[in-house]
């Protein structure tokens, strides 16, 4: 017999009860699934630190060359940094940068402005001082094989130890214009104490030093060299474009690829 008007009004509510409870199992399960590069994401490193090294290497030299060939190609030093994180990371692909922590916090293996673990006042340029302030590093990598010992971020302030080891720290400098001597080797020292001191856990320390048409460069190449030998574990690079000449090296005694020092 056919149904009358209040059977069907049933069978109709009925039908899209089924149809709301079918989408929100369908919600459901998206908001729970992952995207698939997370899927496979394990305790152990996907990239090698001797890989990360490299690739870090290989981008510092091609953001060399392009500052060489078009020095104002970058209007300030975050052009720099920005230009940097984007070679290193494209050079991977995002499933290689992925890592996941101890507190199951999925994230990625290069960071900017990653904070340190030691306190300093910068303005005296003294690290170690219980009432300071962490730095940051501009750019930085994790040690790829201990994410998954060590959280994502902290929630307090005297556990350092339990955040990420920064294994590759990166510092820029950009010196020009009317920058005086003083700021400038102040800027150099700061963020060299950062990439030296044993608490930061920094293995590969960069402090690249650009500059342009500026006119203290023989006092502070002199300045800067002497605070180089200071930090074992980092390449610092000085790089110059002036009056359409250049000049490339390192003031380290760390080496860096087939780069030659600055002796003058």
């Amino acid at each position: 017999m056919p149904k009358g008007k209040k059977e069907k009004a049933i069978d109709h509510k009925h039908h899209m009860k089924l149809q709301r409870e079918k989408e929100l199992k369908r919600k459901e399960k998206r908001s729970v699934e992952l995207p698939a590069e997370l899927v496979n994401i394990r305790n152990s490193a996907r990239v090698s630190k001797e890989q990360l090294v490299q690739i870090t290497e290989s981008s510092i030299d091609s953001l060399v060359t392009r500052f060489k060939k078009t020095p104002y190609f970058f209007y300030t030093e975050n052009d720099l940094h920005t230009f940097l994180y984007s070679d290193i990371y494209n050079r991977l692909s995002v499933g290689e940068w992925l890592c996941r922590t101890s507190d199951n916090r999925s994230s990625v293996l290069l960071h900017k402005e990653y904070p340190t673990k030691e306190r300093y006042n910068a303005r005296a340029l003294k690290e170690g001082v219980s009432k300071g302030a962490r730095g940051h590093f501009d750019l930085s990598i994790w040690n790829p094989e201990e994410t998954s010992n060590r959280v994502f971020r902290v929630d307090s302030s005297s556990n350092f130890k339990d955040e990420q080891q920064t294994f590759i720290a990166i510092e820029f400098d950009m010196i020009e214009g009317n920058h005086t001597f003083e700021s400038a080797l102040h800027h150099f020292k700061w963020d060299l104490i950062k990439l030296r001191g044993n608490k930061n856990e920094v293995e590969y320390g960069y402090q690249l030093v650009f500059v342009r048409d500026w006119a203290y460069r023989n006092d502070f190449v002199a300045k800067a060299r002497t605070e180089a030998a200071k930090a074992e574990n980092t390449t610092v690079l000085y790089i110059e474009t002036n009056n359409g000449t250049s000049q490339t090296g390192t003031l380290s005694p760390k080496l860096f690829l087939n780069y030659k020092p600055i002796l003058n």
